[in-house]
């Protein structure tokens, strides 16, 4: 008569003591798989206990589950960990991409021959290098080449409300900090299910073999 069981203390109860050491990976994997809350049935033998349930079948459309699982989660890495990278500020690979790029160069050339562009340069701080960053580009595109928008920009940060706020370039900063935890958080999270997925998968597969090795 087949036994329910639901944790290796009943399991190890049907195993004969002279093979307590014995078939370690099906152990393991019972082992995995009760944790995870599987239920199993097991028929006690003169050695060691025959597997009844997960069925093969059973198992099978577990195994086919949980790949597709995987699947998803291993997309879900790919995305955070693409955001992740776009968080970085690579100074390198900035710096290049400033020395060829004109809006670049017409930025220097301002602060060099127009002092109100350098007063408010100096009071606002933008994000000059992320110039390359398509997200900030246009914002810094108008404060380079639109004496209206700096100027707005300009009385916002003489506000009250302005006075008490970091300077933009500092605030872009922190946001990508910010950003970049988050990010960091949520790949630690998927990472942690990866692992406990493939353990899943590891077992219902060794028990699959199991099944079939016994037919």
């Amino acid at each position: 008569m087949a036994v329910t069981i639901g944790n290796m203390k009943d399991f190890r109860k049907l195993v004969p003591t002279e093979l307590k050491d014995s078939y370690s990976s099906r152990q393991a994997a019972i082992d995995s798989y009760l944790s995870m809350g599987g239920v199993t049935k097991f028929e006690e033998t003169s050695g060691f206990p025959r597997l009844v349930y997960p069925t093969s079948q059973r198992l099978e459309s577990q195994i086919m589950e949980n790949e597709k699982k995987l699947n998803s989660l291993d997309r879900q890495v790919a995305a955070w960990h693409r955001r992740h990278k776009a968080l970085k500020t690579n100074k390198a690979t900035d710096i290049a991409a400033r020395a060829v790029d004109p809006l670049y160069w017409e930025h220097r050339t301002r602060l060099i021959t127009d002092p109100s562009y350098r007063a408010t340069y100096e009071l606002v701080k933008p994000p000059i290098h992320l110039l390359n960053r398509e997200k900030y580009r246009k914002r810094l595109k108008m404060f380079i080449q639109s004496k209206e928008y700096r100027l707005r920009l300009h009385e916002a940060r003489l506000s009250k409300i302005g006075k008490k706020r970091a300077p933009m370039a500092e605030e872009v900063e922190l946001r990508f900090d910010f950003n970049r935890k988050m990010a960091q958080n949520e790949l630690a999270k998927l990472d942690e299910k990866r692992i406990a997925l493939r353990t899943r998968l590891s077992a219902m597969k060794a028990m699959l073999a199991w099944v079939k090795a016994v037919r």
